[in-house]
């Protein structure tokens, strides 16, 4: 194994994995290029299985497979079984093939036309999506070993930035603070390193969540929140409903958002 793979498998310290570094690039290599078969005209599915472009895709989706295995115990460390059978994982490897595209346009369009370039771009964040259930726009920025599980209804925007080995779960919302109308320019959240989200959190607008955050299920994030901090529901919306006193038919148990540092 060169240095270079040695560097990308850094974060496993006791080596349990490395051996596996060669399985994980060939499986996902296999992934990658059907999705382009799929998708793209022949033409263009040669240019990009030839560039480095599409190396650094599939080492990245490497790392991502390996992170993957490593930290959810139900998948029992299989590769192949995250690779083929996780929807979540289809998400994350479809982006890395579109952000890959996006950042190599200028070099493929001297032999390919631009449009084709972009709507090969659609169409394979497109597919990614309905595999997964999870959208990632290919220009948003995500960091090495980067884990969605679970991830049916996550929404990640395009001017988001994710950070190293990042884990979130399934209906998480990075997206803007408005609806309709929203600026060009930086309007999604920033994560830093080792950030948890848990299930159905919601973060709006260009704020920055720093390193070793842990943000628990159903919270709204709409603040700067510093590193090592946890994000977590005080009390849960819970409405009581009595069938014979009309007068306490109704108690409604609003959730509080508690930042702990």
């Amino acid at each position: 194994m060169n240095a270079k793979a040695c560097d990308i498998l850094a974060v496993e310290e006791s080596g349990e994995l490395i051996d596996r570094y060669d399985e994980a690039l060939k499986i996902v290599s296999n992934l990658l290029a059907a999705a382009l078969m799929e998708c793209c005209e022949p033409s263009l599915v040669r240019k990009v299985t030839n560039d480095m472009l599409f190396e650094a895709a599939v080492r990245a989706s490497a790392e991502d497979l390996l992170a993957f295995a490593k930290k959810d115990p139900a998948a029992k460390g299989s590769l192949r079984a995250i690779a083929q059978g996780y929807s979540s994982f289809k998400a994350v490897a479809h982006y890395r093939l579109t952000n890959a595209l996006c950042k190599g346009r200028c070099g493929l369009n001297s032999s390919v036309d631009d449009g084709a370039i972009m709507a090969s771009i659609d169409l394979l964040s497109y597919r990614g999506k309905m595999l997964s259930g999870a959208e990632i726009h290919p220009q948003s920025v995500i960091g090495r070993r980067f884990v969605l599980d679970h991830g049916w209804g996550t929404v990640i925007g395009e001017t988001s930035s994710i950070g190293d080995d990042c884990y979130v779960l399934g209906g998480v919302t990075l997206g803007a603070v408005g609806i309709a109308g929203n600026p060009h320019g930086k309007r999604h959240p920033t994560l830093g390193d080792r950030v948890q989200i848990g299930a159905f959190a919601r973060l709006f607008g260009p704020i920055s969540v720093g390193e070793d955050v842990f943000i628990g299920p159903h919270c709204v994030v709409r603040q700067d929140i510093q590193p090592r901090s946890r994000v977590v529901l005080k009390t849960a919306l819970q409405v009581v409903t009595y069938p014979s006193d009309t007068a306490k038919s109704d108690r409604l148990y609003l959730k509080e958002l508690e930042i702990r540092e």
